[in-house]
């Protein structure tokens, strides 16, 4: 099976066979009856190319496993290698934690492994160390450095005593209702602490510990978790961390991880899975939790709902959002019965819009076409018009019918939901949808969620899209509503009966439209109705929309306006053309723009069309000027060689004459590269003389034979001789180009420097892109120029040439030289450039290069490198790149600290890092910075610094803050980081702990478009130890946010649904009066549109505390 299949199912595999504990039979199975992966039965097929199903052996699948190093864990452990390797550690001064199958060796079990299998004598302890057995590794633990003192009033702190048992003082207190007893349920599941380790390493983005891919160290787990969570006492995280990886974690433990994590929103989607998979897989593990330890009862969950508490209410949403997921209808009830709001937002991706969006769960239950919920949410009182009042109008309905839920509509419809205007807008674009697109794949349908069957009868649904348009026009017609908008979707799928719906109605469809996609030309800004039938080539609706009560021309023609015959001729439609005309269309007028409507017609070759229009008077010609800007319809027609519309525009008395601002220049001389004598003699005959010296290209020899006897041969080879020369050689004209020597076509009458930044190439260039070497040799010895480009050529085709080309060669060749660089596995070329003494200074020709690599790792936004260092640092392997730094050396070429700059970020930031410690010796500019393109569309610039602080290379990172670098670097642009705010948001404290020993300033600005403070990413991130942290080293609680798409740290903290976030921040002095008050204000509605309540509640609740306590003063700044 291709590398590929296996790699798109790893994640699954891994996730069954490894955490699940699933034997491989079983994990077969699965793939079997899920993803049609067939269990071989013969060794072999004759046809192997020709299958529909993919058939596995259980050999390929053991096979496969190795190669990722996926094993089950075994209880057995070689104690005696443990113990020499761990003590041989500890002589070199290292701590060291041990691994078996990925799962930790628990630290006790260390301690003990010297009693395991006997004595071990001394000279075998310090003997050197054997092979390590398959599946150990020992490795140093992870550390953050934090060691921090918590407020007990955060409310977490508060919330967590609810898990703890009951005591001898407080044994009626609510708390021991949600006491968890971890003997309750048993241990929890090697899987589920895998699976919680994995999205712990998910939020905190680490690059270190690159081992097996399903290992979790305590120490790593421990430094995630002290990031995210505060503790009650000392060492409770450290206890905590080894539980979970050494897979000896209880219930309450686990718990208590998963409940934190999800009430300050701290579970990121799962990347190796769609969006939909992971969340419902999270909101399966959340609720398995929850019944393990028999929360889901009602009395669990109204006392939940009533601890008026931020962390239980967070939670709360989860459940509620969790059950809404899986379609978990008794807790979905019993919560609405405890008092759960049924009008909160979720977020879900919407497919017809490709986007997330937060929805209610009434828009939710529409959405999937679920009438059990919908009912259910409407019976506890569910808001059925939310989002009437919102600018577009997208209520549960909308939801409803833009997934083409019919019955949920119907449903909807009965409890007197409103009809918005986009209700009727996408209504009438998939009424004609078919009855297998009623339920999306996506949908994953089980049959517990009661999901109402679809009509089947595709009238019913065009009768309720009718019913839906009625409601609407009956209160908008009356006020006498224009929208023609209103049909652009029902034109766009070609449905006719709305249209003529609304024009029974009296509907006026004249105005502007704005369609779903670019029609025409996208420099035009205003569309009619007509228009979009034009395009679609609906010859039905076009006539529909000519009518008496409509027209062809009734939109006011002011540019950009299309006019519909434009766009039909354009579009190349002759009845649609027709029609238009037929009803009034002023060709004259449409005439008008920046192309006219025969050169519109020629372009598309329709001779019947062009034969239309001049008929109907359409323009042949432009107005006459000194030099016309685009080309005529005749200029067009002879460059498609297109003979009949040539002579069709001819014999119309098109002028012959004109010049033309672009090459050819004019049309005689494009008939000459066209090179057809028919129309060249036509041309003649007609009166046309003006050639021009514009030409890049003559046909054949008889046609520069034809040129030479018309005299105008000699000044078109003096302006453009060599284009046109190269051009023959590479259209395998040999009699051509051996002509064209003959008159000296080569030489260049202009200036032309060995490295050109033109994409043309010489005679020289071409006669070796063709494997003509007789005639290379020819223009060599009339002293054809030789280039960079020609030396790159011969490099890559013909090495022989060379030594010849190299003779005859001044100048600099970098690319040359860096193709040389790259052609592996002899050097013979390097040293054949180094002893001609070629320059490989100045910048290199990237896209030739990019054609040598298969894989072009170029990530700079520019295809144009600056040097050949910055390539040859990404490309060049081993001892080629120290040549290169040798061979500068002895030439005595100093590199800019400006390349070297650029050199050392790209090969950081690519990861490419085989040359990186060369390069760390050279002098570079660490203020220098540049665009360095991403893969996700984002595209930043970075600094050396920033780039190695990106790439988290802590011994670069020093080795630069060494040499002077500087720390709170920012630089110019959208999105920028200083050193210290990208360690933060990776959330890496052994980078931000050596940042801020050389000096990194806490307080350093945010860039002014997406830019961010330290604090302001810790608080959206959720890394409250970074953010105590910050606050203890002095960092600006009220900082100012970016002052484009910026926040303050308390509401990024809201938006993201940080609750104990923003306890911490409100604690610490973040100001909610005054000029304060509008982040205040714009903190609650973040999180209200996100969907946190609580935290939002937490927001409202700490102001009311002010009054109450009278601290609220207003400064006179609001």
């Amino acid at each position: 099976m291709a590398n590929q299949q296996w790699d798109l199912y790893k994640s699954e595999i891994e996730r069954r066979y490894i955490h699940k504990n699933q034997k491989l039979e079983e994990v077969m199975s699965y793939m079997e009856t899920q993803h049609s992966w067939k269990k071989r039965q013969a060794r072999s097929t004759r046809l192997p190319n020709i299958a529909t199903d993919q058939k596995y052996s259980k050999a390929s699948y053991t096979r496969q496993l190795n190669k990722w190093g996926f094993r089950k864990h075994s209880e057995s452990r070689n104690d005696e290698w443990i113990l020499k390797r761990v003590a041989k550690r500890k002589r070199d001064g290292k701590e060291s934690v041990v691994f078996i199958d990925g799962i930790q060796l628990h630290p006790k079990k260390i301690t003990k492994a010297k009693y395991g299998k006997g004595f071990v004598s001394t000279i075998s302890l310090y003997a050197p160390s054997p092979k390590t057995p398959e599946g150990y590794l020992v490795t140093t633990p992870q550390t953050t450095g934090l060691c921090l003192s918590w407020d007990r009033s955060l409310p977490w702190l508060r919330f967590k005593s609810f898990l703890d048992p009951p005591t001898e003082q407080a044994p009626s207190s609510p708390s021991s209702s949600l006491f968890v007893d971890s003997s309750h349920s048993g241990d929890v599941t090697k899987g589920a602490s895998f699976e919680l380790m994995q999205r712990l390493s998910s939020t905190v983005p680490w690059t270190k510990l690159k081992h097996l891919g399903n290992v979790y160290s305590g120490s790593r787990t421990s430094a995630a978790l002290r990031l995210l969570m505060p503790e009650m006492e000392q060492e409770q995280i450290n206890r905590l961390a080894t539980n979970l990886s050494t897979s000896r974690s209880g219930l309450r433990d686990h718990l208590s991880v998963v409940l934190y994590l999800i009430s300050n929103n701290l579970m990121p989607p799962d990347g190796n899975m769609s969006y939909e998979e992971g969340q419902k897989r999270d909101a399966k593990l959340f609720l398995g939790l929850l019944k393990d330890s028999g929360w889901d009862d009602l009395n669990h969950l109204r006392i939940l709902l009533s601890t008026r508490e931020p962390t239980a209410e967070s939670i709360a949403e989860k459940v509620f959002e969790s059950a809404l997921r899986t379609s978990d209808f008794e807790i979905i009830e019993r919560m609405l019965r405890s008092g759960m709001s049924p009008d909160g937002l979720i977020e879900v991706r919407v497919y017809h819009v490709d986007d997330f969006c937060f929805l209610t769960p009434l828009q939710f239950a529409a959405q999937q076409g679920c009438l059990r919920l919908i009912n259910l949410l409407i019976k506890y009182g569910a808001y059925v018009e939310h989002g009437f009042a919102d600018e577009l109008g997208k209520t549960a309905l909308y939801f409803a019918i833009s997934s083409a839920k019919w019955a949920a509509t119907r449903a909807l419809l009965l409890q007197g939901a409103k009809v918005t205007r986009i209700c009727v807008r996408t209504a009438m674009g998939i009424c004609d949808t078919s009855p297998e697109d009623d339920l999306s794949p996506e949908d994953d349908i089980s049959p517990e969620d009661d999901i109402s069957p679809e009509d089947d009868i595709s009238p019913e649904k065009s009768s309720l899209v009718e019913e839906i348009v009625d409601i609407y026009l009956e209160e908008h017609l009356e006020a006498g509503c224009n929208d023609p908008d209103l049909l652009v979707p029902a034109v766009t799928i070609g449905n006719k009966r709305f249209i003529e719906l609304f024009l029974r109605r009296g509907a006026n469809l004249n105005g502007v439209i704005t369609p779903e996609y670019y029609i025409g030309p996208k420099d035009q800004q205003l569309y009619c109705l007509l228009d979009l039938a034009v395009w679609e080539g609906d010859v039905d609706i076009v006539r529909l929309l000519t009518g008496p009560t409509v027209g062809a021309n009734k939109l006011i023609p002011s540019p950009p306006y299309l006019f519909p015959l434009t766009l039909a001729v354009i579009k190349g439609h002759i009845e649609i053309v027709r029609v238009l005309i037929e009803s009034g269309a002023d060709v004259r007028a449409a005439d008008e723009g920046e192309t006219t409507l025969l050169e519109h017609a020629t372009q598309r070759g329709n001779l019947t069309l062009c034969q239309m229009l001049i008929k109907h008077g359409a323009k042949v010609d432009r107005e006459l000027c000194d030099v016309q800007k685009l080309p005529s319809a005749l200029m067009i027609a002879i460059q498609d060689d297109n003979a009949r519309i040539v002579d069709l525009i001819i014999n119309s008395n098109a002028r012959t004459n004109d010049r033309f601002e672009a090459a050819p220049g004019s049309v005689l001389a494009a008939a000459l590269e066209v090179g057809n004598d028919v129309v060249i003699n036509k041309l003649i005959n007609a009166g046309a003389r003006y050639v021009g010296v514009k030409m890049k290209n003559i046909a054949n020899l008889q046609t520069a034979i034809l040129m030479q006897n018309k005299g105008v041969l000699a000044d078109v080879l003096f302006s453009s001789g060599p284009q046109i020369l190269a051009a023959s050689i590479i259209a395998g004209h040999k009699g051509l180009a051996y002509f064209l020597l003959q008159k000296d076509a080569h030489k260049e009458h202009k200036p032309r420097h060995t490295i050109t930044t033109s994409y043309e190439e010489t005679p020289l260039e071409a006669a070796i892109l063709t494997d003509n070497v007789s005639l290379m040799k020819a223009l060599l010895q009339r002293g054809a120029e030789v280039t960079d480009d020609a030396l790159t050529y011969a490099i890559q085709r013909h090495y022989g040439l060379l030594p010849i080309l190299l003779r005859n060669f001044s100048g600099r060749a970098p690319t040359a030289v860096l193709a040389a660089l790259m052609q592996l596995p002899l050097m013979d070329t390097l040293e054949l450039l180094r002893k001609a003494n070629v320059d490989f200074t100045g910048a290199p020709r990237s896209l030739i290069i990019k054609h040598m690599s298969y894989n072009w790792p170029w990530p700079a936004r520019s295809d144009d490198a600056e040097s050949v260092l910055e390539i040859a640092a990404l490309e060049a392997k081993g001892t080629r790149f120290t040549y290169l730094l040798e061979w500068a050396s002895a030439a005595g070429i100093r590199w800019h600290p400006k390349v070297v700059s650029r050199a050392l970020t790209i090969v950081i930031l690519s990861q490419n890092c085989h040359n990186l410690k060369e390069l760390m010796q050279l002098e570079f500019d660490s203020s220098c910075d540049m665009l360095i393109e991403s893969m996700w569309g984002r595209d930043n610039r970075y600094s050396p610094l920033q780039a190695a602080v990106k790439a988290q290379l802590v011994w670069v990172i020093d080795e630069m803050l060494r040499k002077g670098a500087n720390v709170n670097y920012l630089g110019d642009g959208p999105l920028r980081r200083t050193p210290l705010q990208l360690a933060v948001e990776d959330g890496n404290m052994e980078i931000f702990n050596l940042l801020l020993h050389h000096g990194a300033d806490v307080n350093g600005p945010a860039a002014e478009e997406g830019g961010a403070t330290a604090l302001q990413i810790a608080a959206i991130h959720g890394f409250i130890g970074i953010a105590q942290r910050l606050l203890d080293l002095g960092a600006d609680v009220n900082g100012k946010p970016a002052e484009k798409n910026g926040r303050t740290a308390l509401m990024g903290a809201a938006e993201h649904g940080r609750i104990d976030m923003l306890h911490l921040l409100l604690d610490r002095g973040a100001l909610v009066v005054g000029q304060h008050r509008f982040s205040f204000d714009e903190a609650v509605r973040l999180a209200k549109d996100h969907g946190h309540y609580a935290a939002a509640r937490l927001l409202i609740s700490f102001e009311d505390s002010l009054v109450a306590t009278g601290e609220y003063v207003e400064d006179g700044h609001e």
